[in-house]
């Protein structure tokens, strides 16, 4: 058996995902099975992607640790990778060291996991609503259709419903505070009318003739 770490590259925009896979023949054909990096492949084509074996081991826990060496959270968080979850942790021999079952294991690391998949996954989202106009329109359609279904089905979400009177007083304080000086979107300004018109100006500028400061209300 050999216990190898390898490393694939999409030709096309050089990301890359590290990882690590026991075989019995080297050349089996494995590119790998990072979620990302099939998604990848199956927009690129898996022939713009090309793998290299870095390191080759007689056993499992000597893989497992330069997975863990190489495959930090930092390599998963970097722009140009493939991977979600730090390496060193996977397969069925660490699972079986820890002495868990498969579900207690996933409870225990499901939130490191969550977070690295929401990471990823926004940005590949951007990515696409950046690069790709026509998935762009057909995620902003399912998700206006989705919210219609939740709407036919459910209703508002906030029919029926009223804020509590501590809610509107912080809201109130916080709106204050956006308001005050400067931060008021009206700072600096001033209403003028001629007299059936109204309309704004800045403070600084010159009242235009047939002009006055004021408003007339109708």
């Amino acid at each position: 058996m050999f216990y190898t770490i390898y490393k694939i590259t999409n030709k096309i925009n050089s990301k890359i995902y590290i990882g690590k896979h026991q075989t019995k023949d080297l050349n089996d054909g494995y590119m790998g099975s990072g979620k990302h990096l099939k998604h990848s492949q199956e927009k690129y084509g898996i022939e713009n992607f090309e793998k290299e074996i870095l390191f080759q081991f007689d056993n499992e826990a000597d893989m497992n640790t330069k997975e863990a060496e190489l495959v930090t959270e930092e390599f998963c968080l970097r722009e140009d990778t493939y991977n979600l979850c730090p390496g060193g942790r996977g397969g069925w021999g660490y699972l079986n060291s820890t002495g868990l079952n498969r579900n207690e294991w996933h409870n225990q690391n499901s939130d490191t996991h969550m977070k690295k998949m929401s990471i990823k996954g926004n940005e590949k989202k951007k990515e696409l609503f950046e690069t790709n106009p026509e998935w762009k329109e057909k995620y902003s359609k399912s998700l206006s259709k989705s919210a219609q279904i939740q709407f036919e089905k459910y209703g508002h979400p906030f029919k029926g419903k009223s804020h509590s009177e501590e809610w509107k007083k912080r809201q109130s304080l916080v709106m204050k505070e956006k308001q005050t000086g400067s931060k008021n979107s009206q700072f600096g300004t001033m209403w003028i009318t001629d007299g059936s018109n109204n309309k704004k100006m800045k403070k600084d500028e010159l009242i235009p003739e047939g002009w006055y400061r004021g408003r007339n209300r109708k």
